[in-house]
């Protein structure tokens, strides 16, 4: 594979080139590939903090409502017209009463000219949401362009695979100033996504100096030097 583009850094976003294709990173967390007017984003969760609340764990509400602005915004920002959610879409199977799906619902309304499309993660134990929301659930990697969409990472001899699962975060900093911080991994293998939860943990991830590897912190995504 031949080694990966240098980054071209944005005011707020960055962009790189996979497989030919121009792709913006952005500092909420999502991809826009502008040439088909596609938006990606991994590991919604949605429904994530009302299931810790019904286990007794005293989280903060309106997780879910901030997630759906922040997509809003980057749909309006963009002009995507395709938003794909590369896995763990919901944290757990929702009740057809769950408070956060009757707002996913008035959502998807305001958004029904765009289409929805999921490859199920490990927490999608659905094929569909009690409420239709045409949303095009797909069981395993959907292939769309040169792009292999999935939800865990891994190679694919059809094309660069885009993925979530990880949540990656790298280590930056020294001594008591260290700090996790959210990234967009570039690999061999394709583009892992950091999670667009604002609720999620993040796991970290040990990139080669061969990689690219972007953090998204106060706004802004930097190239983070490797080697």
């Amino acid at each position: 594979m031949p080694a990966p583009a240098e980054p071209m850094v944005e005011t707020a976003n960055a962009e790189l080139c996979l497989a030919g294709e121009r792709l913006v990173l952005r500092a909420d967390h999502s991809v826009y590939w502008s040439k088909a007017q596609t938006l990606f984003v991994a590991d919604t969760h949605f429904g994530k903090s009302g299931v810790f609340r019904q286990q007794g764990v005293n989280v903060p509400s309106g997780t879910t409502e901030a997630d759906l602005a922040r997509l809003e915004a980057a749909l309006a920002e963009t002009g995507a017209r395709r938003l794909v959610v590369l896995g763990d879409f919901v944290h757990a199977p929702p009740a057809a009463d769950a408070p956060w799906l009757a707002r996913f619902a008035d959502w998807r309304a305001r958004h029904a000219s765009v289409e929805i499309i999921v490859t199920r993660g490990n927490h999608d134990r659905i094929h569909r949401l009690p409420v239709d929301c045409d949303i095009d659930w797909q069981p395993g990697a959907r292939c769309i362009g040169p792009f292999v969409c999935q939800h865990e990472p891994g190679a694919d001899a059809r094309g660069p695979v885009l993925a979530g699962h990880v949540h990656p975060v790298v280590r930056l900093g020294a001594g008591t100033e260290r700090a996790r911080l959210p990234v967009f991994w570039r690999h061999d293998d394709g583009l892992m996504l950091p999670a667009f939860c604002s609720f999620a943990g993040g796991g970290r991830v040990s990139p080669k100096p061969a990689d690219q590897v972007f953090v998204a912190v106060d706004g802004e995504v930097i190239a983070v030097p490797l080697g």
